[in-house]
């Protein structure tokens, strides 16, 4: 197969149109709290919306956890997708109240 970076920029930009809320990249460590049990991970991407992780164990879709990234934000999240070892969680608050625990790593996210 032959990758053609013109057509992946083509289908990474109608993904973002697609999107409610732009996306950062980040490598950050998270702690993933899923009922009484705490998990270590790492996130790849963060908006407003939601975040992209990398788990060690699957996680249900539909299942409620909460997020913590450093100090900083703490926010309870839906898991909405779930594939080779990555889950994409939904947050349930507002992206105002996003905005505000995430501080400087919103800049720029809309």
């Amino acid at each position: 197969m032959i990758y053609d970076s013109k057509a992946s920029q083509g289908v990474r930009s109608v993904l973002s149109t697609m999107r409610k809320h732009n996306r950062r990249t980040v490598i950050q460590t998270v702690t993933l709290n899923v009922g009484n049990f705490k998990f270590p991970c790492t996130a790849y991407d963060i908006s407003l919306g939601g975040i992209r992780l990398k788990v060690d164990m699957p996680i249900e879709q539909g299942a409620s956890v909460l997020v913590q990234l450093k100090n900083k934000l703490k926010q309870t999240a839906r898991v909405i997708w779930s594939a080779d070892g990555f889950m994409g969680l939904s947050f349930e608050d507002n992206p105002e109240a996003v905005r505000a625990g995430l501080g400087s790593l919103a800049n720029g996210l809309s």
